[in-house]
């Protein structure tokens, strides 16, 4: 294939419906700030409830200093922004469009075909946890056929988007990437869970979105049969969502009242790292969690359930240890087995590092998606020239 030459940057319109502040989120944010600027103009659309004006996702974009725009939601998919996308698209000299999550998919697609852009989409995984989401979920599936480019971001999810008909000469699998700087914004309160860690704990966690497809009753079942044999245990569960107060409740019945602790949302989760021994993972679903990958580029074992991606960035008993999923025994078996075996965490710890260091640099990631946009639009640009 003959490369178009360009001269100018060309811009691309990230799209997203900023939630919870999750690994999309952050995707997005870490895209954002990872993209070569003499090559690529970014800017952020985002979807944002309108009833629900305050969301840690745009006071990040707009701290870095992204172009972005708000395209205000009234409804789940409110079609009324599409001719207000379309007219964003042309004004700002949109060349591509990047969609992230289902609104975002639908209503991007939609417009970008309007304004005649390519469009790409990264699938970070499908949480199908009740009957409104599994229709959006088909939704998403049917719209993605009619896609330029799909990046799924394993390749369990690339063969579940196979079987629903999105061909696979227009899938590229793109593993999600970390950086290897400090990440710390300076002046940002952290915090202080070092209340929680004494002299001699050793303390467990898991991070993520407390909703269901998370299981987080599983981590708290193990807490409790592993803090009854091991009284150096605590316990710690980061984020925020839904089942927070039913959460916070079961661990009282459970008898972990001293043991666990609920954090909240940390933003910057430098500290949350410095001070685990050990991850878990206990999710019935998931794509290629980044909580994983930080927690591996710190050195922190991970212990996980082997769902979605997690075993194309794990090898069982190498860098990690992967457990069934719903298998709270095999769960706590395989965190007792770090705890109680010092040198194997030790060496878990050392590969996880190195695996991380040479397979998930930030870098490569951005360049290889970078490499997707430009074959995209030199496509594109020959078709048009015959």
């Amino acid at each position: 294939m003959t490369a178009v030459s360009r001269t100018e940057p060309i811009t691309v319109l990230h799209l997203i419906a900023p939630a919870q502040f999750g690994g999309a989120e952050r995707v997005v944010l870490g895209l954002a700030d990872a993209m070569d600027r003499s090559r690529f103009n970014v800017v952020v659309g985002s979807f944002v409830n309108a009833r629900s004006p305050d969301n840690e996702f745009l006071a990040r974009i707009r701290e870095m200093g992204i172009p972005n725009t708000v395209f205000w939601l009234r409804r789940t998919l409110d079609f009324e922004n599409i001719p207000r996308l379309v007219r964003f698209i042309r004004s700002e000299g949109v060349a591509i469009v990047h969609t992230h999550g289902y609104r975002s998919d639908i209503i991007g697609l939609i417009a970008a075909r309007v304004s005649s852009r390519p469009v790409v989409a990264t699938i970070h995984g499908f949480v199908a946890i009740d009957p409104r989401l599994r229709v959006y979920e088909r939704c998403d599936r049917f719209a993605l056929r009619f896609f330029d480019r799909v990046l799924p971001v394993s390749d369990q999810i690339g063969q579940a988007l196979c079987l629903s008909g999105v061909r696979k000469e227009r899938m590229t699998t793109i593993r999600n990437a970390v950086t290897f700087g400090d990440g710390r914004r300076e002046g940002c309160p952290v915090f202080p869970l070092s209340s929680l860690k004494r002299g001699g704990d050793f303390l467990i966690g898991i991070v993520g979105r407390l909703s269901p497809e998370k299981n987080i009753p599983g981590f708290l079942e193990a807490a409790r049969e592993l803090s009854g044999r091991h009284g150096h245990l605590r316990f710690v569960v980061v984020g925020e969502g839904p089942e927070r107060g039913c959460l916070e409740g079961l661990a009282m019945r459970l008898g972990l009242d001293g043991k666990v602790r609920f954090t909240g949302f940390i933003g910057e989760m430098e500290e949350v790292y410095s001070l685990l021994d050990m991850l878990v993972i206990a999710s019935s679903t998931e794509g290629i969690p980044l909580t994983v990958l930080e927690a591996m580029k710190h050195g922190v074992p991970v212990v996980s359930t082997g769902v979605g991606g997690i075993p194309e960035i794990i090898e069982s008993g190498v860098d990690g240890l992967i457990v069934d999923a719903g298998d709270t025994g095999a769960l706590c078996r395989a965190v007792e087995t770090l705890v109680m075996d010092g040198n194997r965490r030790m060496a878990i710890s050392r590969n996880a590092q190195k695996r991380v260091l040479r397979d998930f640099d930030r870098s490569s990631w951005a360049r290889r998606i970078e490499r997707c946009y430009l074959s995209m639009l030199n496509k594109r640009e020959e078709a048009s020239n015959g």
